[in-house]
């Protein structure tokens, strides 16, 4: 009856551990999965912001010259202030187009990304910026800084279709061998945990994991939204392909 007993214990014992092993096996793959699938997606969505890019800084971007040229022929004074309106409209979409195409970004410091697109969102009078720097500026690898500014992109994008705010307020701060960034706006906020993640939301979520970022994301009705990331210098390795 002992033997009985433990035999039938043992295959008990041992169908449960295949079992929760199974489900193990099924949970990783689930993940890995949704990761495959969401790299999909940022590839594709990357992709389309280089077609998007490449089309405005050649075919819109001739256009506007040609409009330049056209204009700077008429030697009419009462067009100096449209020729000077139209060359601005040139430099802002070359730099915008610059902005989303990724061979734009290269060799470039998330400081200087982050400061030239303030600089432009700042000119779109939709709303203030407020961007403030602290410390002595140091250098990540390439790839994590990309992630940082896609990321940073996707935080000011969310802010322009749903926050409806009047101020952004962005901060860098460099404290080797960290680097902190918040982004935070005045805007009307949500319930985080009851708002469904959208792709933006997971983008954020995944670029951050890639890069070992820590990541937080905190919101509340009619408060606004912030978003803090630190990255560690100590720990370059890139988390991906």
């Amino acid at each position: 009856m002992f033997l009985l007993v433990g035999t039938i214990i043992f295959f008990v014992l041992s169908y449960q551990k295949r079992y929760l092993k199974h489900l193990h096996e099924i949970k990783e793959l689930e993940q890995v999965y949704k990761q495959e699938l969401l790299k999909s997606e940022l590839e594709i969505k990357d992709q389309t912001m280089n077609n998007l890019a490449s089309e405005i800084h050649d075919h819109i971007g001739q256009m506007l010259s040609l409009i330049k040229l056209n204009l700077s022929l008429n030697p009419a004074p009462g067009l100096s202030e449209t020729k000077e309106l139209v060359s601005q409209v040139i430099k802002d979409v070359r730099n915008l187009a610059h902005s989303m195409h990724t061979d734009g970004l290269s060799n470039k410091s998330i400081h200087t990304l982050i400061e030239t697109e303030a600089d432009r969102l700042r000119k779109t009078k939709h709303f203030a910026i407020y961007f403030e720097s602290k410390g002595k500026i140091f250098a990540l690898d390439n790839q994590t800084e990309i992630f940082l500014y896609r990321i940073f992109q996707e935080c000011i994008n969310n802010t322009m279709k749903h926050a409806h705010a009047k101020n952004i307020f962005i901060e860098l701060n460099y404290s080797l061998p960290l680097l902190s960034i918040k982004i935070s706006d005045d805007g009307q906020g949500f319930q985080s945990h009851s708002v469904e993640e959208g792709l933006g939301i997971r983008s954020i979520k995944h670029r951050a994991n890639l890069i070992g970022a820590k990541l937080h994301i905190s919101s509340e009705p009619g408060v606004g939204t912030s978003t803090y990331l630190e990255v560690d210098k100590s720990n370059q390795i890139f988390h991906g392909d």
